[in-house]
């Protein structure tokens, strides 16, 4: 667990729901699973997140996607196609 200091900032449940996009349950669930960690003042019921913490999960969550078959990928090609134009099989008079 990291050492606070006092310029420590912190998130409430509701920011940290916000930020992820989430329900404050979802937040709940994370916390009791061990996976976010949080304080409570005495005599509070209030989690605070610290903020740095929340950074360092998203870092360590955050994927880069790679294009498949990397620079190499095939370009689509452009074919000219003649007008097909079929005659009329009858004449019609009006």
């Amino acid at each position: 667990m990291a050492n606070h200091t006092e310029n420590t900032v912190y998130l409430t449940q509701r920011e940290l729901a916000e930020r992820w996009r989430c329900s404050e349950g979802t937040i709940i669930n994370r916390r009791k699973n061990g996976i976010i960690t949080y304080f409570k003042l005495p005599g509070s019921d209030k989690p605070l997140y610290p903020f740095e913490e929340i950074l360092a999960i998203e870092e360590e969550h955050t994927k880069q996607t790679k294009p498949k078959g990397g620079d190499k990928k095939k370009k689509a090609e452009i074919k000219k196609v003649e007008p097909c134009v079929s005659t009329p099989q009858k004449e019609w008079r009006i």
